[in-house]
């Protein structure tokens, strides 16, 4: 059982570039909708300036779920995940 669900977004200039701050719009808005789809548990949203190790902007957009790490990511594929473990848990 998923009791809360912590997004980390890389917010350094890479990933901002990338989309980081749409990222972080995104995954707020599911703290909207998680009562509709039954979770009774918390989505934390947080910033973090460098998240990962790389430094060459390859792997932009980095995001991390509950602390496993997601590199090229996007809003899609983090929100697919988010939902799929708020899924789980309301089962």
């Amino acid at each position: 059982m998923v009791n809360d669900i912590k997004v980390e977004v890389c917010v350094c200039t890479e990933c901002v570039m990338r989309g980081a701050m749409d990222l972080v719009e995104s995954v707020e808005s599911l703290k909207k909708l998680k009562r509709y789809l039954g979770f009774e548990g918390n989505i934390n949203v947080e910033t973090n300036k460098c998240l990962g190790n790389k430094k060459d902007g390859h792997h932009s957009l980095v995001a991390a779920i509950n602390g496993k790490i997601m590199e090229n990511a996007d809003s899609e594929t983090v929100m697919e995940k988010v939902i799929s473990m708020i899924k789980k848990d309301v089962k």
